[in-house]
């Protein structure tokens, strides 16, 4: 009788560790280091969507975040405020900015991770207030 309390309190075990290390991130891994951290990274510049984010947006992202997405990508990013709401409820600053090959947006195997100078536009913009205009 105790064989068969074991194999249940085993699989039990496994169950609750499997759904506690389960991600949403692709597998690969978190990367800890990417929430933006410079209070004002372009200080010579007060970065906006339309001005300075949109073009990047529109460059690296619409191929899968387009309408309709594509890929399985989770959302659009077409509009201002599907972007805005990317980097507030979904994290998008960590997905463009970490060096994890696994993470990274747009994925390695469509030209991999966007220059620094382009990362730290978005992360300007965030900084600044996500501005529209």
């Amino acid at each position: 009788m105790k064989s068969p309390t074991l194999l249940v309190l085993g699989l039990f075990t496994f169950a609750l560790l499997i759904g506690c290390s389960s991600s949403d991130d692709g597998g690969g891994g978190s990367d800890p280091d990417v929430t933006p951290v410079d209070p004002d990274p372009i200080p010579t510049q007060t970065s906006t969507y339309i001005g300075h984010v949109k073009t990047i947006i529109d460059t690296n992202c619409l191929d899968c975040h387009g309408s309709p997405v594509q890929n399985s990508a989770p959302m659009e990013l077409v509009s201002y405020q599907q972007v805005v709401d990317a980097v507030n409820d979904r994290n998008l600053f960590s997905f463009i900015s970490t060096t994890n090959a696994f993470n990274v947006m747009p994925p390695s195997d469509e030209g991999g991770r966007m220059p620094q100078a382009t990362i730290d536009i978005v992360e300007d913009w965030i900084a600044d207030g996500l501005l529209e205009q």
